[in-house]
């Protein structure tokens, strides 16, 4: 079921703002009000000669409801573990500690065309979020992964389910990875090349 926002149009914004990715584009809708968010969108369709779909507006609410704290959004199971869109340098710390233990006993990278597959399916990812107060992220994934590069790299943050750096993630060995939880497998999105039911797994 489409969860809904409970009422959009009444101002109450939701922590963050309205954050919307086009899957299409990688594209951040951002803004601050909900008529500004869809005007957004709308706008960057249009300016790529992309049509307006009928079901933007619920497709864009759905998708962050997915993200919000309980109590924002119609349908939505309390319960279910979610993502944070916020993260800070605490959140991702222990995540490098774990690649560099990989890494210190021999841990394999996949093969530079899997890493690029992987890095845009991310770039796509409305949870490919940024992590607040964090100036020495870059220097920290150069320390992990060496000269380890993809496609993508520019526009790739962390990961909003594992904390973990994607610059650094895409390289690891499916193997190496925390996936077989359920409370982490329900939170990669149905694309997700983590997400064992996605016909992205595995490439």
């Amino acid at each position: 079921m489409q969860l809904q926002l409970t009422n959009p149009l009444r101002g109450d914004c939701p922590p963050d703002g309205y954050r919307y990715v086009d899957p299409v584009s990688g594209f951040v809708a951002h803004a601050w009000t909900y008529a500004d968010w869809i005007d957004v969108e709308k706008a960057h369709l249009a300016a790529n000669n992309r049509e307006i779909p009928s079901t933007l507006e619920s497709d864009m609410q759905h998708q962050l409801c997915l993200t919000l704290p309980p109590g924002f959004c119609l349908y939505d199971d309390p319960s279910r573990p979610r993502p944070s869109t916020v993260l800070s340098w605490n959140d991702v710390s222990s995540g490098l500690k774990t690649f560099a233990r990989w890494i210190a006993k021999g841990c394999k990278y996949v093969s530079q065309a899997e890493a690029d597959r992987r890095a845009e399916i991310c770039s796509r990812c409305y949870l490919n979020v940024g992590v607040s107060g964090c100036s020495g992220c870059g220097q920290a994934v150069k320390e992990v992964i060496a000269d380890k590069k993809s496609k993508y790299d520019v526009v790739l943050k962390s990961c909003a389910v594992c904390k973990c750096f994607l610059k650094a993630k895409v390289h690891f060995p499916i193997e190496t990875l925390d996936t077989d939880s359920e409370k982490v497998q329900s939170m990669y999105p149905g694309f997700c090349w983590l997400n064992k039911e996605s016909e992205n797994y595995r490439g």
